[in-house]
Formats: structure tokens, C-alpha cells, sequence
């Protein structure tokens, strides 16, 4: 089915998957509480063991016997001389958790049998010691139907662990029954051995993790111990490789003790990045064993290609070997052989060890010592109705744990369901208090905040597993509705372990089965939050929907998650309140038959909210500049960036991307990111694009980090991928979260919350689209429970020129007009304590847009834009209502459509948005009597600025426009845009109509004020030219001289009035903005007298200070003489300074 393989990161299938959208009927709202409240099958207990007592945790590497004494518990911190009856284990063993949701389960901690050895005293001294079984962090698992085994390594962690305390009577080790007869005597027993090293992973993705490498040796060897096998009994070999072989054969040959078995035979690979990195294949195969004492087990490996690969994964040798104890390692046992129903079997041993002891350990929670009734040799009955487990030991074979240390006390078994449930690392802990503690203060829901140490003791037995975070929310979800938002505050990494440098595996991620295929591999936070019973995130076709909303804060320092906090809690002050808000920004990449122009086309399409106004930054509708760097669109680099720093709500991208950049043009990269100035004015970034943001992989710097967690700036949030996906199921997604998100309630006009709308997107996707692959691989980078900044009101507007409203109202070119209206609840009445400031947009009809072509596979096309503003103003609002004066310009648009005039309103508290696309245009033959241009006044950086002064690299233009007929920003009359020329390049004329802002309750006067881009040390100059609303046009020209920030420069220091009689002012300028310079004045006489020293720090916001002020009075305060004196300025930035000297006249 796969079409298209691009040469950049985004897959396109050949299909366009049909389905109904429904986001106008009551589907959405059904699957939004799709299993909510729904009841587990579960049992829970309702207080953990650990709540109570003092814990303290210990822990083991492998399968054993254990011995604790009294000299290590005294090590602990529990002292000496405890009443032996008193002392408890508790542990769930360390295999692994089932991911299954319905898989075997084990709540809380259970307490295992130890057995006690303190002389009788019934007091445990620091020699006395218990022992107990510990089955380890890697299990056999059993197939009763092919009376066989396969061994499970423990992906997460390479150790078990327990926990002691002291209480009631604790369990003990028992003794098996009396057995006086046996049906069958076993001699022999079931063998079994794994080698399994885990040290690559191939593609940074999957479960999977590869060992011994045939790089540097074409043949591997391993010896196995295989001393008392029974002669001629079969041995199976399991083993399994992957090989990458590009377009080439490769082999792996088998010999056991030099009988070779069939030749495994790997297919090639391509090699692309797309296709499978490696091929996995397993073998099984059989010999009768030959007597030999020891298996020399060889791997060859051959292959037609010099720089083929081969890795290991693990094989496993299952054989009969003759009941007999082993001299330097326990011995573990069992027999297939002897199962039968209602059936007693004799073990016997040929002869026994001193000391030599065996238990049943089928239950490791409650191991049984067997009774030796053997006379020389060991022999024991027990029952052989199912397949028991058993270690043969001796004391010299005893293992000894690893002391951790207390624990506190927890209870996450006892804790109330909250609303919101913030699972972190300790480091983020205090980030984590913090943010709960506004959720709670601003939206007023109940918050929990959980150590993910706490997870792991109380719901994997210490064990770093994910699935104990899934067992964890499950059980809160089970037990009562209410439960909605999940944040884990945390970098997660597809390395567990840390066999990888600077990992960041603070908070585990769920990993796929696949593990070479980049196309079927991925990391899903979704696996947190299934959580009906029958959920499998393991089953790919499952249309398995997710029941609580799941975030993430991929913090790797202490400074990132308190970075992610402060801008969450800054983005709801009201600080941030501006039109930004009722904005949304789509970006789409140039190719493939425009496929992705018309994915965003769709998604913009899917916004069905007229209150937000939609930018559309289309690649091919801009020139494409080709170099040495390849071909680039600087046009469309600028309007991003532009874009974000005006403020977008959300700003969507549809197209090609990696972690590096957007768009093989590389639209949006690092480079762009050092110059976003939006801290008040955040957007959520959706990337419907192949790993723009690949947080499981420390190894990648990747951009979404950069733009999420790397500053003030950027993105309150990311919907973004971590994996390579397909454009055509990205659509989907991306369609389904735009319709949901940006659709409020019809009763309440509330939306939903960043994750639920998340959360429902995906489930839709998954339910209504069948995309199940795809879908996983999105992931939500921020806080779930915070709402996007929607305006919380509405505004109407009720009348036009003192009469009411109708469905479609006509307004003519260059005409003024009155309007009035008011802001609104939910409810549609009008907040009469609202008085605040009102932005006004009038937008005219929409115009069609013609691609360029600027690629064979990008044939020209046209889209619809409404973007040319015929007004733009700010008002004032009282008691929730406002009456405004706007006026038209002449050139109005005469193609078919109407006029879009946007409205916001804020105080210090609330704001609101509202929408009015009734206006229709039409043109106005009047002449007008206006025939003089605006009036232009420029300033860089602040107003104290003169022409020819000197500034830094990237001043901020400051323009101050009027005119009696208003100013035109429509750009529909040729060339009657706002334009700004740098250093008179015509080829690089910037059009700035959307950064003019009319006065307060004026349409007669504005300003813009826009950032210039970097700039080279020199001379240069600019020039902006306006129109008015009668198209007469003014230019006025502004030159500066550049120096660059890294040196302080200072030049034109003087002093004004000079001659001066009673004050003075020092003035100089500087390449300093917006810092702090420290400026000492020192006067001294003619003769060389210091007479007057002037000193402070002064903030300057451009670059031309005259905060220095003279009264021409010496240190005593006394009037000096008229004279002349000469005075010294110093001036610094830092460490840098600048000296300069003068002489001043006092009249």
C-alpha cells in the first residue's frame, strides 16, 4: 500500500481514508466519556502494608537463596535484639508486569515465608539470621501444553526487591505433608539455560535490545556446563539473531559440539531509513546428546557484504540431566515427566551434600522445605498433580542482598481519587507542588501529587516497571469516577537501564514489541491511560480508546520543569490577555501534489468557529531561493517567525519534519527559535510531522525541545510525534483534535481542556478511523488539565449605525461607520461590570491565493485567504458595552464574499472574542476632498531617538502614523500597503499592515512597532512608506549606524542647554537596550578641581540617555561661579566601559 517514499520524514500512503466527520453530532460527546467510571474487576486493597510501620528496602540480582542476619538489620537501622516472631518480608517477586490490562495481578505488597534460625530464643541477635527464596527480576515462562519454557528477561531492571519490617506474627517457611508412598520416582529432571545480553538497540525505539555482535568475530563460541545430562536425551536449542545485511546474503550456522544444524538464511535489507533496519529471525532445533561433559555451542555468521551486522539476542538450551546437587550453585529442578493427576513422586537423589536442604519454591511467596527421608542419599515425596519448581542448597551457596535503606511511609492505595493526578521524579518534586497548587487556586480541582518511587513500591515491589504507573491510575480509575488528567513530569528514555550516555530515564515510557521497523516502531504515554480490563495496547488493531487524559513534561534538569511551570502558570495571568488569542496559524509544506496544502486546507476547514481568524503560510506561495545550502524560502522563514511573535493560539503544521527542522527548506530551525519574542503570547505547536520531537531519545537534540523546554519562549505545549507517521492518518488526527479543541460547549460555551480534547481526538481517530498505529505515536507535551487560552466571553455586536443588526449588513468604501455592541456571558447577557479595552479588526472579503509552482510535484493551485485588514483599532468598553467609530479605506476588494470583523475585549481580570461575517463591501465613487498623505514620525527603540543615531544589531522600529482620513492597511490597491525598505533594497520590501494599531478610540491615528531583522555593523537606513484612507501615500526615510551588542560603543556625548544657567542635561547614545548601565558625571575647574560627582545605575529601553541631570551646584550644595568646566562621563555595560571628556559653559 505504500505509494510515495519521500526523501524527508513524513510517509504518504495511496489511500484517503473516507469517513464521516461527526463533529457535529453527538458522537464526539459520547466518546468523550467513552468508559468512564466504568467498574474493574480488580480487587484493591484499601490501605497499603506500607502506610504503617518502618519499612526498609532490600534488594537482589538473581534467582536464590537468601540470608539476612541480625548484623545486617542492625546495618539497616532496625537495631538488635528484635523479637524474632516480629520480623516480615514483603515482595511480589520482580518479574515484570503483564501490560495487559486484564493480566494476572498482584495488589500491594505480599509478604513472602522466610524461615527464622535464632537458637530458640525467640529473640534475634546479630547472629542469628533468616533465609527466604527470591525468584529474581528475569523468570522462565512455563507452556504446560508443550511442557516447555521460555525464558523472560526483565526489560526494566536488573534487580528484585524486598521490603522488612516488624509487626504482627510473620509468615514462615513450612514443612511439606507426610507422603508415606509414591506413584513414580524421578531420577531425572527438566534442564534449562538462557544467555541473553542486552547491549543495542538498534533504531532507539522497542522493547528489544540486542547482545553479542559478530562484527569483529565471525564466530562466536559458548561453553555450557552440561555435566550429568541423561546419555542420548534430546537437547533443544533456541536462538535468535538479527542481521543487517544490506542488499546482500548473510547466514548464521549452528554447531553443537561440531554436529552443524541448517544454516539460517537472512532476506537483505534496503538500507533506507525507512525500511526495517535489521531482520529478526529464531531457530529451534534438536541433538541427542553424545556424553560429552561440556556443549561448545559455535555461531557463525557469513555474509556477501563487508559491513553486514550480526547481533546475538539470546538462545536457550532445554534438556534431561540426572538428579544430582551441584557443588558450586544451587540447583533448580523440575519434571514434566512426573505430572499426572493425583500422583505422589519420589525425588531421589544418588547422594546428598552436608547441609544440603531443598525447597519447593512453585509459590516463591511461600516456599516449602522438603523432609529428607532418604538414608545416605536425599530422597523426598510430594505431590506431582502440576508442575512443581524446587532448589536444591547448600549453605556454602547462600546469597546475600543488597541493603537500600528506610523508606518512608505511603499510602497511594488509601489516597482519594483526584481530579488531577501529577506523577514526578523527587527532582521535579518541588515544580510539581507547584503547579498542582496553582491548578488547585485556579481552577479549583483536586489535585494529588505522587513520587514515582512511590509507584514503584506499592505497585511494582520496588521495580522501576511503566506498567506500575498504568496499575497505579487504573486502580484510582476503578474505583470511582472522577479521574481525569494525568501529568508525568519527567523525560522518559527508550533505554531503562541506562546502558546509554547521558540517559534521562526519569519517567518510564512504554516501548513497542517492534524494534526494527521504524514505520511499526513507537513510545506511547496512551498505554497510561487504558484502562478498561480488556485493554492491550500490545494488540495493533484493537480499537481501544483511552480513558483519562495523558500529559507529559519531558523535564530533563530542575531548570527545565520549573522553566515548563512558570510559563504555564504565566500563561493565565491576565498579563497575557491580547487578540493573540482569537488567532490560529497554519503552515503547510510545498510537494507531493500539494498533499500537504490540502491536509492543512482540511484541518483549517475543520475550525468551524468563526471567532478565530486563520493565517495560512503556504511553502509554494512563496519564491523559493535556491544555494549552496540548498533551496530555502527566507519569505515564508520570516512570516513563521513573525507568526509566532504576534501570537497565535495555536500555530499547525502539516508536512515533512524531523527533530532538526520543518520542511526539507528548513523553515523552522534552531536559528528561528533563538528569534521568537513571545513569551506573553505562547501557542500549542501541533506537528502533524514525522519525530519533531523524539523526548525518549537523549541522544537528539532535538528542536521540539528547544522550542517547548529551552526558554520563556516558544510553546506553552506540543501535539506533536516521536516517530516517523504517515501524512494521510496525521490528517486525520490532526482534523479530529482541531474540530474538538476550538469547539465550546453549546450551552455553557466552555472548551474542553488541552487533554481532553487530546484525548478525544485520539479516540476518535481510533473508533471512527481505524487508526490505531498512527494515532499511538502522537503524544501531548504539556500539562493535560489547563485550558488553551480561549477568550472566556463573547462579544456581539448589536446595531450599525444606531439600528439593529440584520443577517447581512452593507458597508461602502471609504465611509465611516458607527458600531456598537456589547460583551456577553455564556448566556447572552451582557456583563455590565466589564470596563476595559476593546480591539477591533475588520477584515475584507476573501481573496484566492495562487501557489507557484516552484516544484514539478506542486502544480499551481489557488486557496482561500482572509488576511487584507481595512481596519484596525482600540476602543474603550464600559459597563460591557461599546459604541466605536471605524472607517473604510477606497480600496476595498470587489470579488465575491464577506467582510470579517473581529473583535476582543480584556481588563485585568477576563476577556472575550466574538465574530460578525455578515458585511458585505461594496465601492464608493465619492471623490474625496483629502488629498495630503499621513503624517510620519520614526523613532528606534524608544522615542529620545534622532536620526543618524546609534543603535544595536536588531532595533525595534517605533512608527507613529496619522491622517484625517485614517490609514490604509488593506493591500488591495496596487502597492497601498504599509511598506518598510531596508538600506534601499527593493528586492526585500516588507509589508507591515498587519503591525499597525490604531490609538485608543481613534481611527485617525496609530503606530507599529516592529522588530527589525539583525543587522551588520555600519551605517544604514530605512524608509516607511503609508497610505491613507483616500490613497495618498507619505515615505520618510530614518538612518542609524549598527554596533553589535558583544561591545559597548558610545558616541555623541554632550550636554544640553550649553551655555546652561540654572540645569543641564548629559546626553549620549549607546548599542545598550534595554539594560542597565552604571554612568558616573564627574566635573572638575578649569585648574583641574573636582568639584561634583553624579552617579547611578540607569535603565535605559533605547539607546539615547538624558536621565543625567546638573543644577550647577557643587558637592555642598553651594552655586558655583560662572566659568567654564570640564566634565568626565563613564559609562559601563558589565565589565566594558567607555570614557569621554567635555567642557560646559554656566552662564
Amino acid at each position: 500500500m505504500l505509494l510515495i517514499v519521500f526523501l524527508f520524514l513524513t510517509l504518504t500512503l495511496n489511500f484517503d481514508i473516507q469517513f464521516q466527520f461527526m463533529l457535529r453530532t453527538i458522537v464526539p460527546y459520547l466518546l468523550l466519556f467513552i468508559a468512564q467510571g466504568a467498574v474493574g474487576q480488580r480487587l484493591y486493597a484499601p490501605a497499603s502494608v506500607l502506610a504503617t510501620g518502618n519499612w526498609y528496602k532490600i534488594a537482589v540480582k538473581d534467582a536464590g537463596i537468601y540470608k539476612v542476619d541480625g548484623v545486617f538489620l542492625n546495618g539497616l537501622g532496625m537495631g538488635t535484639n528484635l523479637a524474632s516472631s516480629s520480623i516480615r518480608l514483603f515482595g511480589n517477586g520482580g518479574a515484570m508486569l503483564g501490560e495487559n490490562a486484564s493480566a494476572v495481578y498482584t495488589d500491594d505488597l505480599a509478604e513472602n515465608a522466610i524461615e527464622i534460625f535464632d537458637g530458640g530464643d525467640g529473640v534475634f541477635n546479630l547472629n542469628d539470621y533468616f533465609l527466604f527464596y527470591a525468584p529474581g527480576p528475569s523468570v522462565w515462562m512455563k507452556d504446560s501444553l508443550q511442557q516447555s519454557f521460555r525464558f523472560q528477561k526483565n526489560l526494566h531492571s536488573d534487580s528484585a526487591f524486598y521490603f522488612i519490617t516488624l509487626g504482627n506474627n510473620g509468615k514462615r517457611i513450612t514443612s511439606q505433608p507426610n507422603y508415606t508412598s509414591a506413584q513414580t520416582t524421578v531420577t531425572t529432571y527438566d534442564e534449562r539455560y538462557a544467555v541473553e545480553n542486552d547491549a543495542t538497540n538498534f533504531i532507539g525505539s522497542g522493547k528489544e535490545w540486542y547482545g553479542d555482535d559478530f562484527i569483529r568475530a565471525q564466530t562466536r563460541t559458548f561453553f555450557i556446563d552440561w555435566l550429568g545430562a541423561v546419555l542420548q536425551a534430546p537437547i533443544t536449542l533456541r536462538s535468535s539473531f538479527a542481521s543487517r545485511n544490506v542488499n546482500a546474503t548473510a547466514s548464521i550456522q549452528t554447531s553443537i559440539n561440531g554436529i552443524n544444524a541448517q544454516p539460517l538464511n537472512f532476506p537483505s535489507v534496503t538500507g533506507t531509513f525507512l525500511d526495517r533496519y535489521a531482520t529478526h529471525l529464531e531457530q529451534e532445533q534438536n541433538i541427542l546428546w553424545n556424553g560429552q561433559p561440556e556443549l561448545q555451542l559455535k555461531f557463525t555468521y557469513q555474509s556477501s557484504a563487508e559491513g553486514a551486522l550480526c547481533y546475538l539476542n539470546k538462545f536457550e538450551l532445554l534438556g534431561r540431566k540426572n538428579l544430582q546437587p551441584a557443588i558450586q550453585v544451587p540447583l533448580f529442578f523440575r519434571d514434566w515427566q512426573s505430572v499426572a493427576p493425583n500422583r505422589v513422586a519420589a525425588f531421589q537423589f544418588p547422594y546428598t551434600l552436608s547441609g544440603m536442604r531443598v525447597w519447593d519454591i512453585t509459590d516463591p511467596l511461600a516456599a516449602v522445605t522438603m523432609r529428607n527421608i532418604g538414608t545416605g542419599a536425599f530422597l523426598f515425596y510430594n505431590d506431582a498433580s502440576r508442575l512443581r519448581e524446587y532448589i536444591a542448597f547448600v549453605p556454602t551457596q547462600i546469597k546475600t542482598p543488597v541493603a537500600l535503606g528506610r523508606i518512608d511511609n505511603q499510602n497511594l492505595h488509601g489516597l482519594p481519587v483526584p481530579e488531577y493526578l501529577i506523577i514526578t521524579h523527587p527532582l521535579f518534586m518541588d515544580a510539581a507542588l507547584r503547579l498542582a497548587d496553582f491548578h488547585q487556586q485556579h481552577y479549583k480541582r483536586s489535585v494529588q501529587v505522587i513520587s514515582i518511587r512511590q509507584v514503584y513500591n506499592e505497585f511494582a515491589s520496588g521495580s522501576p516497571d511503566p506498567t506500575a504507573i498504568r496499575d497505579f491510575i487504573k486502580m484510582l480509575y476503578d474505583r470511582k469516577a472522577g479521574l481525569k488528567y494525568v501529568l508525568l513530569m519527567g523525560s522518559g528514555s527508550f533505554d531503562p537501564k541506562n546502558r546509554i550516555q547521558n540517559n534521562y530515564a526519569y519517567i518510564p515510557t512504554y516501548q513497542s514489541n517492534q524494534s526494527l521497523d521504524p514505520l511499526s516502531s513507537f513510545t506511547s504515554d496512551d498505554f497510561f491511560g487504558m484502562l478498561d480490563d480488556q485493554d492491550d495496547v500490545n494488540q495493533g488493531n484493537a480499537l481501544q480508546t483511552i480513558d483519562v487524559a495523558i500529559g507529559r513534561i519531558p523535564a530533563r534538569t530542575v531548570t527545565e520543569a520549573n522553566r515548563m511551570v512558570e510559563k504555564i502558570i504565566a500563561y493565565h495571568q491576565p498579563s497575557r490577555f491580547g487578540e493573540w488569542r482569537n488567532k490560529l496559524l497554519f503552515l503547510a509544506d510545498d510537494k507531493d501534489l500539494n498533499l500537504h496544502l490540502k491536509d492543512a486546507e482540511a484541518v483549517s476547514t475543520a475550525t468551524a468557529n468563526p471567532v478565530f481568524q486563520i493565517q495560512k503560510i503556504y511553502l509554494d506561495a512563496f519564491p523559493l531561493i535556491s544555494g549552496s545550502g540548498g533551496s530555502r524560502y527566507p519569505a515564508a522563514n520570516e512570516a513563521i517567525v513573525n507568526g509566532i511573535n504576534n501570537g497565535a493560539l495555536i500555530f499547525n503544521y502539516s508536512g515533512h519534519g524531523n527533530h532538526i527542522r520543518l520542511a526539507e527548506e528548513a523553515v523552522l530551525t534552531v536559528d528561528e527559535v533563538n528569534r521568537l519574542q513571545n513569551a506573553s503570547r505562547l501557542p500549542l505547536i501541533v506537528t502533524a510531522s514525522c519525530d519533531f520531537y523524539p523526548f525518549d531519545d537523549p541522544s537528539k537534540n532535538a528542536l521540539g525541545a528547544q522550542v517547548l523546554t529551552g526558554d520563556s519562549t516558544g510553546a506553552i505545549a506540543l501535539l506533536t510525534t516521536a516517530r516517523l507517521v504517515f501524512a494521510s492518518s496525521n490528517r486525520i488526527i490532526n482534523e479530529y483534535f482541531i474540530a474538538t479543541a476550538l469547539r465550546p460547549d453549546p450551552q455553557t460555551g466552555k472548551y474542553l481542556s488541552l487533554g481532553e480534547a487530546v484525548r478525544m481526538a485520539k479516540n476518535l481517530s481510533v473508533t471512527q478511523a481505524g487508526e490505531v498505529l498512527n494515532t499511538r505515536k502522537f503524544v501531548l507535551l504539556g500539562d493535560p488539565a489547563m485550558q488553551l487560552a480561549f477568550p472566556e466571553h463573547t462579544i456581539k455586536v448589536t446595531g450599525i449605525e444606531q439600528m439593529a443588526v440584520s443577517g447581512v449588513d452593507t458597508l461602502r468604501a471609504s465611509k465611516s461607520y458607527s458600531l456598537e455592541g456589547d460583551v456577553q456571558d455564556g448566556a447572552g447577557n451582557r456583563l455590565s461590570d466589564f470596563n476595559g479595552k476593546l480591539s477591533v479588526v475588520l477584515y475584507d472579503k476573501p481573496r484566492t491565493v495562487q501557489t507557484l509552482g516552484n516544484d514539478v510535484s506542486s502544480p499551481v493551485t489557488g486557496f482561500q485567504q482572509q488576511s487584507a485588514i481595512l481596519f484596525k483599532g482600540m476602543f474603550t468598553v464600559d459597563t460591557g458595552r461599546f459604541r466605536i467609530r471605524i472607517i473604510l479605506p477606497k480600496d476595498v476588494s470587489f470579488q465575491p464574499g464577506r467582510a470579517r470583523l473581529a473583535l476582543y475585549a480584556w481588563n485585568n481580570t477576563t476577556d472575550a472574542a466574538g465574530a460578525d461575517t455578515g458585511f458585505v463591501l461594496v465601492g464608493n465613487n465619492t471623490v474625496p476632498l483629502d488629498t495630503k498623505g499621513p503624517d510620519i514620525r520614526l523613532f528606534l527603540n524608544d522615542t529620545l531617538f534622532r536620526n543618524g543615531g546609534l543603535t544595536h544589531e536588531s532595533p525595534l522600529l517605533m512608527a507613529y502614523l496619522s491622517d484625517s482620513s485614517g490609514i490604509n492597511t488593506s493591500g488591495n490597491g496596487i502597492g497601498h500597503d504599509i511598506t518598510l525598505t531596508i538600506d534601499d533594497l527593493v528586492r526585500d520590501i516588507r509589508v507591515l499592515n498587519d503591525w499597525y494599531l490604531s490609538d485608543l478610540n481613534s481611527w485617525q491615528s496609530g503606530s507599529i512597532r516592529y522588530r527589525l531583522p539583525i543587522q551588520t555593523r555600519g551605517p544604514h537606513s530605512l524608509v516607511l512608506k503609508a497610505w491613507d484612507g483616500a490613497n495618498n501615500s507619505t515615505q520618510v526615510r530614518l538612518d542609524y549606524v549598527v554596533y553589535t551588542q558583544d561591545k559597548l560603543a558610545v558616541s555623541k556625548v554632550m550636554n544640553f542647554p550649553n551655555p546652561f544657567r540654572d540645569r543641564t542635561r548629559f546626553s549620549f547614545e549607546h548599542n545598550q537596550p534595554d539594560k542597565t548601565l552604571k554612568v558616573q558625571v564627574q566635573i572638575y575647574t578649569a585648574d583641574g578641581r573636582l568639584i561634583k560627582r553624579i552617579s547611578g545605575p540607569f535603565q535605559t529601553s533605547g539607546t539615547r540617555n538624558i536621565q543625567v541631570e546638573w543644577d550647577g551646584r557643587d558637592e555642598s550644595g553651594r552655586k558655583i561661579q560662572k566659568a567654564v568646566y570640564i566634565y568626565q562621563i563613564i559609562i559601563q555595560s558589565g565589565d566594558q566601559r567607555s570614557v569621554h571628556t567635555g567642557q560646559l559653559i554656566l552662564l
